[in-house]
């Protein structure tokens, strides 16, 4: 009996032993300090600082009134995309992505967080139509872009009045393009009328092609089909042909610069500030840096629009679903815009007007401002900029919606390509415009079936 008394006893010591460490274990969990949450954040670099600043400062501003532990990675413009497929295909996306793309390839896939809430709280009616609309798929909104990214002409005025050219500007038909540079090529020897990207690996070459393309009555796609596919019926086949016909006319007269067939997207705002160019078409990226780092020439530089005008600002902010912390990642989405006149200095007249606001309230101040002459070397109200965009750079068109194929042909440069062979290389634009519309149809048919 007393082996078995004792055999008991020694039980329940075990027991009450393993209930004072349970109960001593869970205490401690309770007293220790609790992980932060923690966000990954991926951002694709721009070309003016202060916006990186801005938004650096925005997110901790956040991170530290919600004691969060943010973790952000800034990618060149040329990589994010890739690096984005890329961790999505490996199963690692960031949580959140600011001032990022592509939008479609992942928001069609379902691997996105819609935030209509978002988006209602900023005040939907404030932000302009087109912006909504790009960020728009299956009747909610999955990203806010973060800016308008328009397309101007920066022009060696000097030169233009050496040339007694000033009439020419601002231009007033595509054709007019040729014209100038044809007139303002070589009046001052080594000086090129016109700074055309042609190179295979950057963006510019793309959406510098696009205001012809677009612009001549030329068409992408029309719907989500293959029968959407619209690029080599008429009359898209003859404005794409006559987008073909300028750009090489420019090309073989030379009045490019002869390695422009080479050039990545920063190449042409070097020409310029080296002055190898008398105008080119680009953001206003480059009169950023013109005016922080070449007085001189900022003085002899005006901005006029185009007669068509592109958006270059796909960039974006939008949630990855694999997010432990969604209702967190909307909150910043949120944070970051709320303050729209903080978001109207900080991130786009800090940059010299390469960002121009998404939020009609706060494209009103500017359009303000340049009437009072606050901006003088824009030659025309930069409001007008975003009533004359009628394409954006990773949109199909006509449809006017970003898509799983239009981003994959911009992000794999496949529309560089169809670019070079007829403008540069001189081959059959019939054939092409053929090669590559079947190119399109197959992608459209592997991403929507049919």
């Amino acid at each position: 009996m007393s082996k078995k008394i004792s055999t008991r006893i020694i039980a329940l010591i075990v027991i009450v032993v393993l209930i004072i460490a349970g109960v001593g274990y869970i205490l401690l969990q309770q007293l220790a300090p609790k992980p932060k949450p923690h966000l990954v954040i991926w951002g694709r670099s721009t070309f003016t600082p202060p916006q990186m600043y801005w938004v650096e400062k925005k997110v901790r501003e956040w991170a530290a009134k919600h004691d969060v532990e943010v973790e952000i990675t800034w990618l060149a413009v040329a990589d994010i995309g890739k690096k984005l497929i890329a961790a999505v295909e490996a199963g690692n996306p960031p949580d959140l992505v600011i001032n990022g793309h592509p939008v479609a390839i992942f928001a069609e896939k379902g691997l996105l967080i819609p935030i209509d809430d978002v988006v209602e709280k900023l005040n939907k009616s404030d932000i302009y139509e087109v912006k909504l609309k790009q960020c728009e798929w299956g009747g909610h909104y999955y990203c806010i872009s973060t800016m308008f990214e328009a397309t101007w002409l920066h022009v060696r005025w000097d030169i233009v009045q050496k040339a007694h050219a000033e009439n020419l500007f601002p231009l007033k038909t595509l054709d007019d393009f040729y014209t100038a540079a044809k007139v303002l090529n070589q009046v001052e020897p080594g000086v090129y009328g016109i700074g055309l990207p042609l190179g295979l690996n950057g963006y510019d070459t793309w959406w510098t092609f696009l205001h012809f393309w677009g612009g001549y009555g030329g068409g992408m796609m029309t719907g989500r089909s293959v029968a959407g596919v619209i690029m080599d019926k008429e009359p898209y086949r003859s404005g794409l042909k006559k987008a073909f016909e300028i750009e090489r006319k420019i090309w073989l007269e030379k009045l490019t610069p002869p390695d422009s067939d080479q050039w990545v997207d920063a190449s042409n705002n070097i020409a310029y500030l080296q002055g190898k160019i008398v105008m080119t078409m680009n953001p206003a990226s480059i009169w950023y840096a013109v005016m922080t780092q070449n007085p001189a020439l900022a003085a002899n530089t005006k901005l006029f629009l185009a007669p068509v005008s592109v958006d270059c600002g796909d960039e974006s902010v939008f949630i990855f679903k694999t997010t432990k912390y969604p209702e967190l990642a909307k909150d910043l989405v949120y944070y970051l815009f709320a303050d729209k006149e903080d978001y109207r200095k900080g991130f786009c007249e800090a940059s010299g007007l390469y960002a121009l606001p998404i939020f009609k309230s706060q494209m009103q101040v500017i359009s303000k401002d340049w009437k009072a002459g606050k901006y003088p070397a824009f030659g025309e109200d930069p409001a007008k900029a975003l009533e004359k965009v009628k394409f954006m750079e990773t949109a199909a068109f006509p449809l006017g919606e970003r898509t799983t194929p239009s981003e994959t042909f911009r992000e794999g440069f496949t529309w560089n390509e169809m670019i070079q062979r007829v403008v540069v290389k001189g081959e059959d634009p019939d054939k092409v415009i053929d090669e590559y519309a079947a190119k399109l149809r197959d992608e459209v048919r592997r991403v929507y079936g049919g």
